[in-house]
């Protein structure tokens, strides 16, 4: 008899590689099953009692960094020395109803039967069992368990679809990147989670949004920003000279990471602008490898998102920006002396602003046309890049006039910079002939009348900076041009 079993669970091998989990007291019963489903094919880990099942149940993250790990089926013994075998069954349903189970009893009675189905078993076996009787349960129950997963899988696919085109949906980058972080801290469980806007043209990102659960995370977002995302701000992209040529078809991929820290999961966006936009996240309880290879199975949200922040975020750029010379144009410069400002009141740093007009550019454009005037226009652009430090920013405020902001620079250090663009522009002789096309456009000299105010030395407000800076250009005009003009200081009291 027991050479026919033999043969035939080889014959029924159709239980190859399944794995089980069979929880069982009586070690003799449990033996036999365990022989009868190894010979079906199938992986089996026994547990003798209710607590070393839960035990084993508490270690089930690693579950999700490989699903060879994973249980297909749960074999379980209504009758355990130390606890329920309905209780079991009933938890087992409710975190993990993909995931069949099969009761045992010895007790056939209707009212078991309908006890372990209303905790969440599939089907159950009456003792003894027969080894055919057994094996082919449990494959009825993992071709169920099959379906299942399958519909699951397209739920999820469907779910992932549906926050993907949310996303999709969204118009502004810093609330795509809140909203980001919102929907991944709630398909995640996410405890702690931040996201940050970095401004290539600036040393510090802008916090957008904290998530952290009252009560668990203790993450302040300085400590983050010093700490995990440090070493991602070093050896970064230069801004574009002219957003205007970047590539923005190209899909730049989201960088995914655990930090070097090791507490933080951290995603970066990134632009062509150079821009870029974080999010980190942690989960209590759980590492953050474990958390990462999480993310990583909704994926597709993060490569929507990355997308999505990259379209947005060179549009924006490009309406910020002058199309002829690619510097950033009025509009920009609104937004960025406001944040500038702003700083200035909060940490106690001056910012100063230059108004610049080329002289003698009405005769240059007159005289040998619109073509020359417009690589006047640029080669003015391209001289102030040479002269002016990384942290000022220069734009086109219109025509042939320029803005530069300079931050943590006071009255007397902008007025310091202002004397050597004037300076340089006066010793220079420009040679437009190859950009325009022009033979006569040769040996071309323009001057530069300049207009220099300061916050809160010669102003109290944006709107004052720019009234004073833009007054003591026109100053300059009438002092004779080529020179350099101080906006008056202000009473300070």
């Amino acid at each position: 008899m027991q050479i026919e079993g033999q043969e035939l669970a080889k014959s029924l091998r159709v239980l190859q590689g399944v794995r089980i989990y069979l929880v069982e007291d009586d070690l003799t019963t449990a033996r036999v099953y365990q022989r009868w489903m190894q010979e079906a094919g199938a992986v089996v880990e026994h547990f003798a009692t209710a607590g070393s099942f839960s035990e084993r149940v508490k270690n089930s993250d690693e579950w999700d960094s490989s699903s060879s790990l994973r249980p297909q089926l749960l074999l379980v013994d209504l009758v355990l020395p130390d606890g329920s075998g309905l209780e079991l069954i009933e938890q087992w349903h409710k975190r993990w109803p993909q995931i069949p189970i099969l009761a045992l009893t010895a007790f056939a009675t209707v009212e078991v039967a309908v006890a372990a189905m209303k905790a969440g078993a599939l089907d159950f076996l009456r003792k003894p069992v027969q080894m055919e009787d057994l094996v082919l349960a449990l494959r009825k129950a993992q071709q169920h368990g099959e379906l299942l997963r399958e519909n699951q899988s397209l739920n999820n696919a469907v779910h992932i679809l549906s926050i993907a085109q949310t996303l999709a949906s969204i118009s502004e980058k810093k609330a795509l990147l809140k909203t980001y972080l919102r929907l991944i801290t709630r398909e995640l469980k996410v405890s702690e989670g931040f996201s940050f806007f970095f401004d290539a043209n600036r040393s510090f990102p802008e916090l957008l949004l904290d998530l952290r659960q009252a009560g668990i995370g203790r993450t302040e977002p300085q400590e983050l920003i010093h700490g995990a995302l440090a070493p991602m701000f070093r050896n970064r992209a230069k801004v574009p000279e002219n957003v205007a040529e970047v590539d923005s078809v190209t899909l730049i991929p989201p960088r995914v990471e655990v930090a070097y820290t090791e507490d933080f999961v951290v995603v970066e966006f990134k632009s062509p602008t150079s821009n870029s936009g974080f999010v980190a996240l942690a989960k209590d309880g759980q590492n953050a490898q474990a958390l990462l290879n999480s993310l990583q199975q909704v994926a597709p949200i993060t490569m929507q998102a990355a997308r999505t922040f990259q379209n947005l975020d060179v549009a924006t750029s490009l309406s910020l920006v002058d199309e002829l010379t690619g510097l950033y144009n009025q509009r920009f410069m609104d937004v960025s002396l406001s944040q500038e400002v702003a700083r200035s009141q909060r940490y106690g740093s001056p910012v100063s602003l230059l108004f610049l007009d080329l002289d003698r550019f009405k005769a240059v454009n007159d005289t040998h046309g619109h073509v020359v005037g417009s690589q006047m226009i640029k080669a003015a652009a391209r001289t102030l890049r040479e002269i002016i430090r990384d942290s000022d920013q220069l734009l086109r405020y219109g025509g042939d006039e320029f803005c530069v902001i300079l931050p943590n620079t006071s009255l007397e250090g902008a007025h310091i910079l202002a004397e050597r663009i004037r300076s340089a522009f006066a010793e220079t002789q420009f040679d437009l002939r190859e950009a325009s096309g022009v033979d006569e456009a040769e040996n071309l000299k323009v001057t530069t009348s300049i207009g220099v105010a300061c916050f809160p030395e010669s102003a109290h407000s944006v709107q004052d900076l720019i009234k004073e800076a833009d007054a003591a250009m026109y100053s300059a005009k009438r002092a004779g041009k080529n020179c350099v003009s101080l906006a008056n200081r202000v009473d300070m009291t």
